[in-house]
C-alpha cells in the first residue's frame, strides 16, 4: 500500500460512523420529479445519488436536488453519534429520472436578481455582520456558527463551518484546505505550502474564504419558503507563510506537518466567514476511542467508485469520523512501515468514511458542548492512497501540541516586519 500526502484528502459525506453491520431501518421518502417513493439509505449505498454528485461541475439546480433528497434524521437528545447521513434513493436501484430541481418561479426571479447584482458589483460582498475590531471577542466567539439550525445530511449548508479556507494555487488548482483562526491567519498543513506538490502547482496563489460551490457565484439554495444565498467568496493574497521549523518535506512520516498563512489584510467576519477556536492548553480534551470528530471540505468524491479516480467535489461536503487511539493506530501503521509520532493523532478507518484527495490542511473538528463552539484539534496530514478503507485510519497533526508555536507566530506578526521572506 502506498502512502501520499499532498494528493490525499478531501472530505466526503456527513455523518456519524456506525457499525457497518447495523444498517439503519429503511424508511420511505419522496424524490423530487418522481411519482414513486424511494427509500432512505446510506450515501455509499445509493449509486444514483453518487452518480449525480460525483462530477466536477454542479449547477445550482442539481445542488438544489441533492439537498432535497437528503433524508431528515431524528436526533434523540445529544446522541448525535448514533446516526449516519442518509439519502432518498430509488427503491428499484435505478437512476433518478430527472436529477435537477428548478427554483420556484418566485424564487427563480430572486435568484436571477441576486445573480445580476453580483455581476454588477463585481462580486463585492453584500453583508457585513460582525467586524473583528468592534464588539467581537475572539476568545468567546470563535467556533460559533451564526445560524442555530440543526444540520444533517452530507452536503454542508451555505454557512456551515464558516472558517474553512480553500487554498488556490497558481496552476488554478485547489488541492488543500485550511482553517481561519483569527481575522488574519489561516492554519493548514506544511505540505500544502511547501514541497514538490506545491512546486508542481507553481506555488500558492491566494486563499479563498466563504466558498461553497467553486463552480457557481452566487451560491443559492432554496429552503422552505425562501431563497438562501451566500455572500460572494473572497480571494485574499498572502503576506507570509510560516512553516513549522522542524517540518521536513521529504519525511515519509510528516512530523510537524503544520503551517500558518498570514493574509495580506484582515477580513471582516460575516455569516460565512468566521474563525474556529484552538484547543485550550489548560483544559485538554480527554480523547477516548470512538469519540466523534468532524471534517469538511472539497475534494475527491469518488470514494465509492471502483477505480478511485481523483475527482474534486465542487461543493463543500462534511463527514463525521471516530477517533482512533494512538496505541491502536500504531499497530495498524506498523504493518505498513509507518511510524506514528507523539504529536500526531488518528481518526477514521470506517469503510467509505474518510478524508481524501483535496483537503490536506483542513481541520479535524470537535464540538465543545460545554462552550457550544467548534475547536480545531487536528490538521489533515496523510493517509492511505485509497482512502475510506475499513480499518485504515488517517493521520492528523495534533494542534494541541503546537499551541505555543502558534501563539509565538501570531505574536511575532504583531511586531513590525523587517525584510522578511514570504516563507519562513
Amino acid at each position: 500500500m502506498q502512502w501520499t500526502a499532498f494528493t490525499l484528502w478531501a472530505v466526503l459525506g456527513c455523518c456519524s460512523t456506525k457499525a457497518e453491520n447495523s444498517a439503519p431501518e429503511r424508511q420511505a421518502c419522496d424524490i423530487p420529479n418522481e411519482a414513486k417513493r424511494g427509500v432512505c439509505v446510506q450515501v455509499s449505498q445509493c449509486a444514483a445519488y453518487l452518480q449525480v454528485r460525483n462530477v466536477t461541475n454542479l449547477p445550482a439546480e442539481k445542488v438544489n436536488f441533492l439537498k432535497k433528497v437528503q433524508c431528515e434524521m431524528e436526533i434523540h437528545g445529544q446522541e448525535e453519534d448514533s446516526y449516519e447521513s442518509l439519502v432518498c434513493c430509488p427503491a428499484n436501484g435505478q437512476d433518478y429520472l430527472f436529477p435537477a430541481l428548478q427554483f420556484s418561479k418566485f424564487e427563480y426571479r430572486r435568484f436571477l436578481d441576486v445573480t445580476a447584482r453580483f455581476k454588477r458589483k463585481k462580486l463585492k460582498r453584500r453583508i457585513h455582520t460582525v467586524e473583528p475590531t468592534t464588539g467581537f471577542n475572539l476568545l468567546n466567539e470563535c467556533g460559533k456558527q451564526v445560524t442555530n439550525r440543526i444540520y444533517g445530511g452530507e452536503i454542508a449548508e451555505l454557512d456551515e463551518y464558516p472558517w474553512l479556507a480553500l487554498l488556490v494555487y497558481n496552476s488554478n488548482d485547489y488541492g488543500c484546505s485550511g482553517a481561519l483562526i483569527d481575522d488574519r491567519h489561516v492554519l493548514t498543513a506544511a505540505h500544502c505550502v511547501q514541497g514538490e506538490g506545491v512546486r508542481q502547482r507553481r506555488g500558492l496563489k491566494h486563499v479563498r474564504l466563504g466558498e461553497f460551490n467553486v463552480k457557481t457565484e452566487p451560491d443559492c439554495i432554496e429552503e422552505p419558503n425562501y431563497l438562501s444565498c451566500a455572500d460572494a467568496a473572497m480571494d485574499i493574497g498572502f503576506e507570509r507563510i510560516h512553516v513549522h521549523p522542524e517540518y521536513k518535506e521529504y519525511s515519509h512520516y510528516k512530523f510537524n506537518d503544520i503551517a500558518i498563512i498570514r493574509l495580506k489584510h484582515p477580513v471582516s467576519f460575516t455569516h460565512f466567514i468566521m474563525p474556529i477556536c484552538l484547543p485550550n492548553k489548560t483544559s485538554p480534551l480527554p480523547l477516548a476511542e470512538g469519540q466523534m470528530f468532524s471534517v469538511s471540505g472539497w475534494g475527491r468524491t469518488d470514494l465509492f467508485n471502483k477505480y478511485f479516480i481523483n475527482i474534486h467535489s465542487p461543493i463543500k461536503l462534511k463527514l463525521r469520523i471516530p477517533y482512533v487511539s494512538n496505541e491502536n493506530c500504531t499497530k495498524i501503521l506498523d504493518m505498513f512501515g509507518v511510524r506514528l509520532g507523539p504529536k500526531q493523532l488518528c481518526a477514521g478507518g470506517a469503510y467509505a468514511k474518510d478524508t481524501c484527495a483535496g483537503d490536506s490542511g483542513g481541520p479535524l473538528m470537535y464540538f465543545d458542548r460545554q462552550h457550544s463552539r467548534w475547536v480545531a484539534y487536528g490538521v489533515v496530514s496523510f493517509g492511505f492512497t485509497q482512502c475510506g478503507m475499513a480499518g485504515k485510519p488517517a493521520v492528523y497533526t495534533n494542534v494541541a501540541e503546537y499551541t505555543d508555536w502558534i501563539a509565538g507566530v501570531l505574536l511575532q506578526e504583531q511586531k513590525p516586519q523587517q525584510q522578511q521572506s514570504p516563507i519562513s
